[in-house]
């Protein structure tokens, strides 16, 4: 993702001085900034020790971020591009809208082995108790999604996939929440009953809850 459309997604930029660094050092800070907040609630991250392993100096890192803030956003941001870009590989205006859910439940399990520190830190910031800008993140990466779902569902009444009778934001904003709130009910189950993260568990773990899921869709949804 370039350094302008980063601009255009969100205010928390890195300064121009983290963009003049060797690209080797800027994955690298971000790399580290990734698994530490995946790794540790927000107020338990000590900058000094992702400066230390990056090799740099702790003042250097208020010289490429204006905050430890800045950072946790950046973190998150770039955690979330890494998941959209999967996603975005599933030809979508090729598929209905139930065939994409089922493809982007494999795709992110599937991600999961190669992506642990991004899916844990989205998983953190979006869902645990001791996210502290947990409403903030929430509101503007729901803002991006929903757009990104209007087009699905343009695309899918145009199809003839889903039925064409309801506005396609209202049917976005239904599947926005209903799937937010899916995630968030199987998450805090995994907390709360199996003691872990839902990145421990097995894939059949979340393979019913999203056959149900994809059910009610379909009853509600699908074009007579």
């Amino acid at each position: 993702m370039s350094h302008n459309n980063l601009e255009v997604i969100f205010k928390e930029m890195p300064k121009q001085t983290f963009f003049n660094l060797p690209e080797e050092k800027r994955k690298l800070i971000t790399d580290t900034l990734i698994r530490y907040f995946s790794q540790k609630p927000y107020h338990k991250v000590d900058i000094t020790d992702v400066a230390k392993e990056c090799s740099v100096a702790k003042g250097s890192m208020y010289q490429y971020f204006e905050n430890k803030k800045d950072m946790y956003f950046y973190s998150i941001e770039m955690a979330y591009s890494k998941f959209l870009d999967l996603l975005n590989k599933i030809n979508i205006k090729q598929m209905s809208i139930f065939d994409y859910y089922e493809n982007s439940l494999k795709t992110v399990w599937l991600a999961l082995k190669s992506l642990k520190d991004e899916y844990i830190l989205l998983e953190r910031a979006f869902f645990f108790n001791d996210s502290p800008f947990k409403d903030e993140i929430n509101e503007k990466f729901l803002t991006k999604s929903r757009e990104f779902l209007v087009e699905i569902v343009k695309n899918n009444q145009e199809k003839g996939f889903i039925r064409d009778d309801i506005n396609p934001l209202i049917i976005a904003i239904f599947l926005e929440g209903a799937s937010f709130y899916l995630k968030k009910f199987v998450i805090e189950r995994a907390i709360n009953q199996e003691g872990t993260s839902t990145y421990s568990l097995d894939i059949e773990y979340f393979r019913g809850f999203f056959e149900q899921f994809l059910k009610l869709l379909k009853e509600g949804l699908e074009k007579e």
